[in-house]
């Protein structure tokens, strides 16, 4: 058998180069670009981060007097208590006096079972016609804001024995508030 002919030499020669090439590239130039492509992609986040970060410590003064503002508000919207029972307290001391401020009578207060963070009452009462619209003038207006819910009117039987008058009403009334704790 003979030996390999100049041209069969420089081909085997060219693919030993080509070779050592994609070796060296595969080996050694790839991860090199490989980690210079994530060190920038790192950068690139960490700078948009940076900037976020930056608008936010711009925002801090602004941001911070919204906070205490809300705060301040917080009870305009939230009945303030360490639990949801001593919420539900004042809840019910807050209803019947709007009603009893004018002229009604509470005949039964009973809580409703309410999700997390609202308590629930239905307050029984009895009421004049202009008492009732009162009261629902009243609730609107309340502090903190107050839901109703539910309103049922009855009246009950005339009697024929009463001289002319507005009879009075029998009104159930469920109202919502939000609970925040102290």
């Amino acid at each position: 058998m003979s030996g390999l002919s100049d041209r069969e030499r420089r081909l085997i020669a060219v693919l030993i180069l080509v070779a050592l090439i994609a070796f060296g590239w595969l080996a050694v130039l790839s991860p090199i670009i490989s980690g210079f492509e994530t060190r920038a992609a790192t950068r690139e986040r960490l700078a948009l981060v940076q900037a976020s970060n930056q608008r936010l410590i711009d925002n801090i003064a602004r941001l911070r007097r919204q906070a205490e503002a809300q705060k301040a508000d917080s009870p305009r919207f939230h009945i303030i208590a360490p639990t949801p029972e001593a919420a539900a307290e004042a809840l019910k001391d807050r209803v019947s006096g709007l009603v009893t401020a004018g002229g009604g009578e509470v005949r039964a207060l009973q809580d409703i079972e309410a999700g997390e963070g609202r308590i629930e009452l239905r307050i029984e009462a009895r009421l004049g016609e202009g008492e009732l619209v009162g009261l629902l003038e009243r609730l609107r207006n309340a502090e903190p804001l107050l839901i109703v819910t539910s309103l049922s009117v009855a009246a009950p039987a005339a009697n024929p024995s009463a001289a002319v008058s507005t009879p009075d009403l029998d009104v159930r009334i469920d109202v919502a508030a939000s609970h925040s704790p102290a």
